[in-house]
């Protein structure tokens, strides 16, 4: 057993992933910080407590005072060189300044230093020499990762997925590898479960001019052969809420997540995700919340997607402006997130998300959804599964 100290700064989950790492047995995790960063600090308790890591906080000071810092942390050093433990120094976060001193101090002891190199996450060591880089295993959850970033969660994915099967989710493939063409029909079947919402009810009359509309015939006939809905005399009739909400544009989140999850299967680096979470965080006196269509973790980083079925003529840059923002909020500087978009998006907006550094997946990339989002969780870094025909 060892124990390992890290300096607590902005974007920890580098210094949470190591001591998950089963080649390294940790008994406890001594965090130095300011006093400011006793928040920080308890939320990393509430990870790591559950698993039986002890924590403990050493407070320097706020000062950028080198002699100060380097005087505390030694210390520090002091009280753990009278440990039977191994010492282990995390040098992956923390101010430069804090960094280097704390690191100064403990080569003078002769404790293995190591640093998680953010793409591809490999434990690497920086003291001793020779000793071989390993990729951190992938055991923190979707949870666990929020909690990091001072936001809490509610999952739903049982409540969500309700009365659709494997069957139906691959309708949803149907519709989006035909975007063009039954755009017209999906925006009439979302504005039908609107109204359904709308009134609390799960049937609603079509009016004779959308009775005509041909793409729409072969969406209620898609529905009715799913068992999703049933349609006679001119009245659609939804077989259940999830039914109703599926057709509502869910339909899409539902897609994108099972194809998600169709890829954990054969890639291990994505060891947690989840559909429609709700996530919480604290701002002053009020909550606020918002929802993550599809959420994961891939090679210890989170992944945010959201799903649209509705063009972003008006709203474009909100909707991306509000990605960009939960990216860096929940998940730090090493965090992605895409978004999926069932109508064509304009130029303004493919090029302000890439200013933004957000992947896009428009309606001529549906079709192929799951070779996309493929090669964008290998582009997270870290060791795939060979990839199965």
């Amino acid at each position: 057993m060892a124990i390992h100290v890290g300096i607590i700064d902005s974007d920890p989950v580098r210094l949470v992933t190591p001591v998950l790492h089963q080649q390294l047995p940790v008994s406890k995790l001594v965090l130095i910080g300011t006093l400011e960063q006793d928040l920080e600090f308890e939320r990393l308790t509430r990870v790591l407590a559950p698993k039986g890591i002890e924590t403990e906080f050493f407070e320097i000071s706020d000062d950028i005072n080198i002699r100060e810092l380097k005087s505390q942390v030694k210390q520090l050093a002091e009280q753990l060189s009278t440990t039977s433990e191994d010492i282990l120094f995390n040098a992956s976060c923390g101010l430069r300044h804090q960094l280097l001193s704390a690191y100064e101090v403990f080569r003078t002891y002769q404790w293995p230093s190591y640093v998680i190199e953010p793409y591809s996450d490999e434990l690497c060591w920086l003291y001793p020499d020779g000793l071989p880089q390993q990729q951190v295993e992938d055991h923190i959850s979707l949870t666990e990762y929020l909690t990091i970033f001072g936001a809490r969660c509610e999952r739903h994915d049982d409540d969500v997925v309700g009365c659709l099967t494997d069957d139906i989710y691959r309708l949803g493939e149907k519709w989006a590898s035909n975007a063009y063409e039954l755009g017209p029909g999906l925006a009439t079947l979302n504005y039908l479960a609107t109204t359904c919402r709308k009134e609390q009810c799960l049937d609603v009359t079509l009016s004779e001019k959308q009775q005509g509309y041909r793409e729409l015939g072969m969406l209620l006939d898609d529905l009715t052969e799913a068992g999703l809905a049933t349609y006679q005399n001119g009245v659609l009739t939804f077989s259940c809420e999830e039914a109703r909400r599926f057709a509502n544009g869910e339909w899409l989140e539902s897609y994108v997540h099972y194809t998600v999850t169709s890829i954990q299967k054969e890639m291990p680096t994505i060891q947690d995700n989840s559909l429609s979470v709700q996530v919480y965080r604290q701002i002053g006196e009020r909550e606020v919340r918002n929802e993550l269509d599809v959420a994961t973790v891939v090679n210890n980083k989170l992944h945010i997607i959201e799903c649209k079925t509705k063009g972003m003529s008006s709203d474009g840059d909100d909707t991306l402006y509000k990605l960009e923002s939960l990216r860096d909020l929940l998940g730090g500087l090493q965090a992605r997130a895409m978004l999926v978009s069932f109508r064509p998006l304009r130029h303004h907006d493919i090029t302000r998300a890439t200013d933004l550094g957000l992947a896009l997946i428009g309606p001529d990339q549906l079709g192929n959804l799951r070779t996309h989002l493929y090669d964008w969780f290998v582009a997270a870094g870290g060791t795939v599964a060979i990839r199965t025909s």
